[in-house]
């Protein structure tokens, strides 16, 4: 799964608290800016050869003086009144962010503002529905990388439904797939194939294991609606406390 897109033009950057607070940057009031005097969330337009995670790495940086390098991305239901469509992408992160550490390098304030708080401030139509569904998915208990998952599965069930075939079944034979060209990626890592040499760096087997940890998360979703408490209770067999010193 590429991170890049040659069609996005910019990035927003979506990040809250464990307070269900978001971060809002009020932009200046000038005449012969978009929005002037309107609270926004950070972001900005892409650099040449930057893909769209680094771009809203970097503009969260020299903007709020934040560097919060796991971005996962947010797929908002697309509002009508958002013209920019496919070429804007957002990501999310959940920041226990002191504001004292915020830095404006852009427009005229920094402020984490409540949910129900930011409803009543001027914000752009589209940014205060986008603002609602990241409420209701926290809410629910929805983690960034759990709410990925989530529309992932939405777009894959949909697919599998209008082809007759069960999505859990042809997933887990996807996890095989995946776990494959991990194994192929590991061998080109270390040049094992005598014909091909070094053909792949470790960034490319990073990139195959992500793939196979997000197909099983993606399976894993379909058989629960509650995939995170699923992965946690698994998770917590495996402390180091708990384990058999013997094997």
């Amino acid at each position: 799964m590429s991170t890049d897109d040659p069609d996005v033009v910019s990035v927003d950057v979506f990040i809250t608290t464990s307070r269900q607070e978001v971060l809002l940057q009020l932009r200046d009031d000038q005449p012969d800016i978009r929005r002037p005097a309107h609270w926004v969330v950070p972001g900005g337009h892409r650099e040449p050869g930057e893909t769209p995670h680094r771009a809203a790495v970097r503009e969260l940086r020299e903007e709020t003086g934040l560097h919060v390098p796991g971005l996962p991305p947010f797929h908002p239901v697309p509002a009508e009144t958002d013209l920019r469509g496919p070429r804007r992408r957002a990501f999310h992160a959940q920041v226990d962010v002191d504001p004292a550490e915020l830095v404006p390098g852009e427009g005229q304030e920094l402020r984490l503002v409540p949910f129900a708080g930011a409803q009543r401030m001027t914000l752009p139509p589209a940014l205060k529905g986008y603002l609602r569904q990241l409420e209701a998915r926290l809410t629910a208990g929805r983690t960034p990388e759990w709410a990925v998952v989530d529309d992932i599965h939405r777009h894959i069930s949909a697919h599998r439904a209008g082809l007759g075939l069960s999505l859990l079944h042809l997933q887990v034979v996807k996890i095989q797939e995946e776990a494959g060209e991990a194994a192929e990626a590991l061998l080109g890592v270390l040049g094992a194939n005598p014909r091909k040499g070094v053909s792949h760096t470790v960034a490319d087997l990073q990139g195959e294991l992500c793939d196979v940890i997000t197909a099983a998360m993606v399976a894993l979703r379909d058989t629960t609606a509650d995939p995170g408490t699923v992965l946690a209770e698994h998770l917590a067999r495996w402390q180091p406390s708990r384990l058999d010193p013997e094997g």
